[in-house]
Order: C-alpha cells, then sequence, then structure tokens
C-alpha cells in the first residue's frame, strides 16, 4: 500500500513538471512571437526613416529649396578664409 502511495506521488509530481513545462514553452513562443512582430513593425520603420532622410537629403530638393530661399553659390572672390 506504501509503495503505490509513493508510485502515484512521484506519478502526480512528474505530471505536474512536464505540464509546467510544456506551459513555459508556450509561453516562450508567444513572447517569441511578440517580439517578432516588434521586431518587423520598427523595421519597417526604420526603412521608412531612411526613406524619408534620402529624400530630404537629396541634391535635387536641395537645389530646389536654395532656389525658393534666393540662395546661390558664392564666386571665389565672396569666399573668405579664416585662419
Amino acid at each position: 500500500m506504501r509503495r503505490l502511495l509513493i508510485v502515484i506521488i512521484f506519478s502526480v509530481c512528474g505530471c505536474f513538471i512536464y505540464v509546467w513545462q510544456q506551459n513555459g514553452a508556450v509561453r516562450m513562443g508567444l513572447r517569441v512571437s511578440a517580439l517578432q512582430g516588434e521586431y518587423d513593425r520598427i523595421n519597417a520603420e526604420n526603412d521608412a526613416l531612411r526613406l524619408k532622410i534620402s529624400s530630404i537629403l537629396s541634391l535635387d530638393k536641395m537645389d530646389k529649396i536654395a532656389k525658393e530661399k534666393k540662395l546661390y553659390k558664392p564666386s571665389e572672390k565672396e569666399i573668405q578664409r579664416i585662419e
């Protein structure tokens, strides 16, 4: 009778440990999935920002802005060198 009780206790403990590990694996999988989604979102945002930066820094756009503000390239005589 005593052996049966010990076998039952170990069986129940083994089942609890198995369920606990499975639960941990599922939680880890959900966390990885959430982090993957966040990574994808941040990566897309990064790509959008890089595109925005490249469009802002494009030479044609800078030239257009300079013309709108009536800026011009100075001649060599207008440049003063400070030493």
